[in-house]
C-alpha cells in the first residue's frame, strides 16, 4: 500500500458543542486507527473544548491543528494547511466540504500540484439552491474530473445529484454519518409517555412541529428537549414555543445543552419515544443525513421521523413515519406509546444502526476509497 496522509480542507469549530465536529472527528478519528495519518485544522474559544477533543483521539493517527478563535487565526491556519501539503513527501489526499475550497484545491491542481481530492457532500453542497451561484458552476465543479470520488452521505443525495445534473459522478461512495454503538446501547424505553428531541434548533430542523403537536397531545404527554448551543437564546427560543402554543411550561423538559457523551443517559435513556422532527425544505427532504437518528436506532426506544426521502433508507420496525403536519405526527406518537414494551423487539433497528457504527463506516471508506488511490 502507498502511503497516504489526509488533509481535512475545512476550519472546524473545535468543541464538541458542534455536531459537525462531532461527525469530521470521530468520523477520521476511526479511519485513522486503520493507519492513515490524517490531519485537521481548527479554531477554539474555550481551551478545555480542544482539550476534550485532544483527550478523546489520544493514541491515534488524527492530529489536530489548532489555534485560538479569530479571523487574523483562521487565515494563519490555511497558510499552516499550505505548508503542511509543501512538507508532505506521500500521497497528498484533500477532503473538502465547501465549494469555495474544492474550487481552490482544484486551482492549485492546475498549477502543478499533484493532491487527490474527495469531497463530501453536506447540507450545503448544493450551493446554487441557496446562493446566488450558477448550476452550471456548481456542475463544473462537482464533475470535475480531478477529483478522485465523491462522498454521499445520504442515499437521497445521489438521486437528487442524478436529477439535478442529469449524470452521475464515475467515482462516488454513500457514506452516512457514523454512531458509536455502545454509548447509546443501553438507553432504554420506558412507558411513561415521554417523548425525547435531540438536536440543533436550526430552522430548517423544524423544531417548532414538536411544539404544535405536544399542543394538540393530551395534557398526560411531557417533551424532553436537549439541544441548542444551551445559552440564553436557545432558552429564549424554547419559552418562546411553549407561549406560541400555550402549553403548560410544566410538560417541557428543556435540559440545555447536554455534552454528547452523556447524552443517552442523560436524555435518551427512559423516553417513550425519539422524535425526528424535519422542515418542509430541500435539506430536509434530500441532503441532510441525521446524526441523531442513527444515534437513535442504537437505543431499545421506538423512533418518530417525518416520512422524507432522507430517512427512507432507515425504514424498518421500531421506526415511525408520519406526515409533516401536528395532527399526523400526534397520531403516530399515540400509537407508539399506546403499546407495550413487550409489543416492541429493536433487535432489527439495533442490527441496522450497527451498519453505520463508525468502525464499519471507516473500514468501507478505508477499503473502497482512500485504499485505490495511488
Amino acid at each position: 500500500m502507498n502511503t497516504k496522509r489526509i488533509f481535512y480542507f475545512h476550519t472546524l469549530d473545535l468543541s464538541f458543542r458542534s455536531a459537525q465536529t462531532i461527525q469530521v472527528v470521530k468520523d477520521y478519528m476511526h479511519l485513522s486507527i486503520l493507519g492513515i495519518d490524517v490531519s485537521i485544522y481548527g479554531t477554539f474559544k474555550n481551551k478545555e473544548d480542544y482539550l476534550a477533543i485532544s483527550k478523546y483521539i489520544a493514541g491515534s493517527k488524527l492530529t489536530i491543528n489548532a489555534k485560538k478563535h479569530n479571523q487574523l487565526n483562521k487565515v494563519r491556519l490555511k497558510i499552516l494547511f499550505f505548508l503542511d501539503l509543501l512538507k508532505e513527501k506521500s500521497i497528498k489526499v484533500i477532503v473538502t466540504r465547501h465549494h469555495k475550497k474544492l474550487s481552490f484545491i482544484q486551482k492549485l491542481n492546475r498549477l502543478g500540484f499533484n493532491l487527490k481530492i474527495i469531497h463530501e457532500m453536506h447540507e450545503e453542497s448544493f450551493p446554487h439552491l441557496f446562493n446566488n451561484i450558477s448550476k452550471k458552476y456548481v456542475k463544473n465543479l462537482l464533475l470535475n474530473r480531478n477529483i478522485f470520488a465523491l462522498i454521499f452521505t445520504n442515499y437521497s443525495q445521489v438521486d437528487f445529484f442524478k436529477k439535478q445534473f442529469e449524470t452521475l459522478p464515475s467515482k462516488f461512495i454513500v457514506l452516512p454519518n457514523g454512531v458509536d454503538l455502545k454509548q447509546f446501547s443501553n438507553a432504554k424505553m420506558d412507558n411513561n409517555l415521554v417523548l425525547t428531541y435531540l438536536g440543533q434548533f436550526n430552522e430548517w430542523k423544524n423544531i417548532e412541529l414538536l411544539f404544535q403537536t405536544l399542543s394538540i397531545l393530551e395534557e398526560k404527554y411531557t417533551l424532553r428537549i436537549a439541544g441548542g448551543k444551551g445559552d440564553k437564546k436557545s432558552d429564549s427560543y424554547i419559552r418562546s414555543l411553549i407561549d406560541k402554543y400555550q402549553i403548560k411550561s410544566s410538560r417541557v423538559i428543556y435540559l440545555g445543552f447536554v455534552d454528547n457523551k452523556n447524552v443517552a443517559d442523560l436524555v435518551l435513556n427512559k423516553s417513550n419515544a425519539l422524535l425526528l422532527p424535519l422542515g418542509d425544505n430541500i435539506q430536509s427532504r434530500f441532503l441532510t443525513s441525521p446524526m441523531k437518528l442513527f444515534e437513535y436506532m442504537a437505543t431499545k426506544i421506538p423512533v418518530i421521523s417525518i416520512n422524507y426521502p432522507s430517512v427512507s433508507m432507515i425504514s424498518c420496525d421500531h421506526i415511525f413515519l408520519s406526515e409533516n403536519n401536528p395532527n399526523d405526527f400526534a397520531k403516530i406518537i399515540t400509537n407508539v406509546c399506546n403499546k407495550r414494551k413487550s409489543d416492541f423487539n429493536f433487535e432489527r433497528m439495533n442490527n441496522l444502526a450497527e451498519k453505520y457504527s463508525y468502525d464499519n463506516r471507516s473500514k468501507k471508506y478505508f477499503l473502497e476509497v482512500i485504499n485505490e488511490i495511488s
